[in-house]
């Protein structure tokens, strides 16, 4: 199934709430950059599309904002980077991409999983979100994430 299709399935309720993974999110997202003309209309599809995925599972409440509008707006300053990487490029060369605790980077667990930051997009605590990719990389070799999968 290409990210497209996945898109498609998951926004016609074709895809069942245990087979839908972090990196699932991430292709979702990633598409939704492609087809929205701002990173804040990609957040607004991401959020719809969640929202009645999460209804439909019979868990309106593990829609969370600000973890999602997270993820939007670091993919975006990876598909705004230089180059025609693919999301799958970005992953291989950032292999943090792929743990879900990822936010606890820039967030304290405290805030993050706050109430608050269910319902709203709060900024993060710990440090500035990067706004470009040379930000983001880091400088040392990323570890092997040969083992994961991208897809």
């Amino acid at each position: 199934m290409t990210d497209v299709e996945l898109v498609r399935a998951l926004e016609n309720g074709k895809i069942d709430n245990a087979d839908f993974k972090h990196t699932h999110h991430l292709h979702v997202a990633w598409v939704y950059l492609s087809e929205a003309d701002s990173v804040e209309n990609s957040v607004s599809l991401m959020r719809a599309t969640l929202r009645k995925f999460a209804a439909a599972a019979g868990v309106p409440e593990k829609y969370h904002e600000t973890i999602t509008a997270f993820w939007i707006r670091i993919l975006a300053v990876l598909r705004d980077a230089e180059g025609d990487r693919s999301l799958d490029d970005w992953v291989r060369a950032n292999p943090g991409l792929l743990e879900k605790e990822f936010p606890l980077t820039y967030y304290a667990p405290e805030r993050l999983f706050s109430e608050r930051a269910r319902r709203l997009w709060l900024e993060p605590d710990l440090r500035p979100l990067p706004t470009n990719a040379v930000e983001f990389c880091p400088a040392s070799p990323s570890r092997d994430a040969s083992h994961r999968d991208l897809s």
